[in-house]
């Protein structure tokens, strides 16, 4: 083999053993599916919100927010108002959402955070997994082929 074609492959070697962290200091992200336990209870942050495999902007992510409790009652911010709700987690991360149960408060507000919280609200109704990753901070909420992915990062009880 050639010098050209060793120093090639010894480059690639690296870049491969940097991709899939070998030897590196960094945990790996692992991510589990959520249930009951691991998803209620925690108030949780809007930290990325993708709807179709694009990123929306959103402003101000701490006036969006999602909690529930053990017995699948669901809360939260929204942007401008308040949502309610109700659902199930199986134990595999199945969201099954009581859409007959939700309700939101109609507050005025200016027409482009309106669209933000529709937006939201639309993909929150959307999404049928659960998972938690870095230890149990993040929560993400996605439907099965990932068109839409709300991430939450864990701010307390």
């Amino acid at each position: 083999m050639n010098k050209l074609a060793q120093l090639w492959l010894a480059g690639l070697a690296i870049v491969v053993t940097g991709c899939i962290g070998i030897g590196s200091d960094q945990p790996q992200l692992t991510q589990y599916a959520g249930n009951l336990e691991s998803v209620c209870g925690s108030k949780w942050e809007l930290k990325r919100l993708r709807i179709n495999g694009e990123g929306v902007g959103i402003e101000d992510t701490e006036r969006f927010t999602f909690l529930c409790n053990r017995e699948g009652n669901v809360m939260g911010k929204s942007g401008v108002n308040t949502y309610r709700g109700a659902m199930q987690i199986t134990d595999n991360g199945l969201i099954l959402w009581d859409t007959s149960s939700f309700a939101s408060t109609k507050m005025a507000a200016p027409e482009p955070l309106l669209q933000q919280e529709n937006q939201y609200l639309r993909a929150l109704a959307g999404t049928r997994q659960a998972f938690t990753k870095s230890g149990g901070e993040r929560l993400i909420l996605r439907d099965p082929p990932g068109d839409i992915y709300i991430e939450y990062v864990k701010i307390g009880i």
